[in-house]
């Protein structure tokens, strides 16, 4: 009998400890559990796909696709200054389309996510930003690729 209640013990350690780490790593991220389109959308989304991207009708409104108030020329040469100072890897960029793709690793275990940019020309003086960031491994991303996102977004934003 007491073998039993040392083996469920240890089990029981070993959930709170998993559910710990899952929430940790979530927090670390910067997911946003608690906003629109409510807790469950986002942690079913977070534990279930290694992907997010910028969309005009995201259901995240932090993932919606974002518009600046520069020439598109401008924005893709402020994304490159941004990726290389937060330390992406540049694994190609094509000028005449605007767009790049990176590579980001993730703190502590180092996996590689791919990150590709898409700049558009909205109008002369206006220009918008497709972001797709996707995990290498794994099928749940802890909202690893939205913090990459909106890693981007926030130094463009300055």
């Amino acid at each position: 009998m007491t073998a039993i209640k040392m083996i469920v013990l240890v089990l029981v350690i070993m959930i709170i400890l998993a559910v710990g780490l899952v929430f940790f790593t979530l927090q670390r991220n910067g997911a946003r559990l608690f906003e629109k389109p409510g807790f469950t959308k986002r942690l079913s989304t977070y534990l279930t796909t290694n992907i997010a991207e910028t969309a005009d009708n995201s259901a995240f409104p932090e993932l919606r696709t974002p518009v600046f108030n520069v020439s598109a020329e401008t924005l893709y040469q402020r994304v490159l200054f941004v990726a290389a100072k937060s330390g992406w890897t540049i694994l190609a960029s094509d000028s005449d389309n605007l767009s790049a793709k990176f590579v980001v690793r993730t703190p502590i275990f180092l996996f590689k996510d791919d990150v590709l940019v898409q700049v558009r020309v909205v109008n002369t003086n206006e220009s918008s930003l497709y972001v797709r960031s996707s995990s290498r491994t794994g099928k749940a991303d802890f909202a690893a690729n939205a913090r990459h996102i909106q890693t981007l977004l926030k130094a463009l934003a300055k």
